[in-house]
């Protein structure tokens, strides 16, 4: 597990992925082992899982629809670690009744980044669900995968308008992770500088400033003119001089 922590945070994705060679006792044998009561076991068999190709990857994907929502959880760690191969079974979770199946999934997506861009087109498709649960978490999924970015930020945009505050303010931190590729925002970004949320306001602002084109910057300095405020002017001297 903190191998696999290490290489992700060093930009490797999916390393630990296909560099073991297992048996199907062993897959077995892991596989209950995601039912542990005790949680550090039951990650060290899920990254064990993440190890050994596509028969961890099939392992892992029964325990991410398993009855327990904890060992769900647990399998998923495991899933944003197996690279590739977690794909194709991750995509076709997203259709899962079930609303912790689908967080979990989208989760392991978008810790795949640009592994899962194939998911785009699924991921885009729950931003209408009624669960604001799982618009939340594609939302943030969205900005990690980041490609096809013309797709990704099409989908944003849409999260500017939602009814849920938090996912319009996570919509511009993903916004602000995608930089000058989501310069196609910017209009809509400009109308979120209206919001009624002062975090939707703020992050807005910060993607604006991540996107960086010319068209963004105008719009950051005029809200920032907009919204000068004179250091001399309080409520004992508010007027001249």
């Amino acid at each position: 597990m903190w191998k696999e922590s290490w290489n992700w945070l060093s930009g490797q994705i999916g390393s630990i992925a296909n560099t073991v060679t297992g048996n199907a006792e062993t897959v077995c044998l892991l596989g209950a082992e995601l039912e542990q009561s005790d949680e550090p076991a039951a990650l060290n068999a899920a990254y064990e899982l993440a190890c050994l190709g596509q028969q961890g990857v099939e392992e892992l994907l029964k325990g991410l629809r398993h009855d327990s929502i904890p060992v769900s959880r647990i399998a998923a760690y495991g899933l944003s670690a197996a690279g590739a191969d977690a794909v194709p079974g991750l995509i076709a979770a997203l259709s899962d009744k079930r609303k912790e199946t689908i967080v979990h999934a989208v989760f392991a997506l978008g810790e795949l980044r640009q592994l899962a861009s194939q998911s785009i087109p699924t991921m885009v498709g729950l931003l209408d669900h009624s669960s604001v649960t799982i618009r939340r978490t594609v939302v943030d999924a969205l900005g990690m995968i980041e490609t096809p970015a013309e797709d990704v930020v099409q989908g944003l945009i849409q999260c500017l308008h939602d009814t849920d505050v938090q996912v319009r303010f996570m919509t511009g931190l993903s916004l602000a992770r995608l930089g000058s590729a989501a310069e196609t925002a910017v209009a809509e970004l400009e109308k979120a500088l209206e919001d009624d949320n002062r975090y939707v306001r703020a992050h807005a602002l910060e993607a604006l400033r991540y996107i960086g084109t010319d068209q963004a910057k105008d719009v950051l300095i005029q809200s920032l003119f907009n919204s000068r405020w004179c250091s001399t002017t309080t409520a004992v001297n508010s007027f001249y001089p």
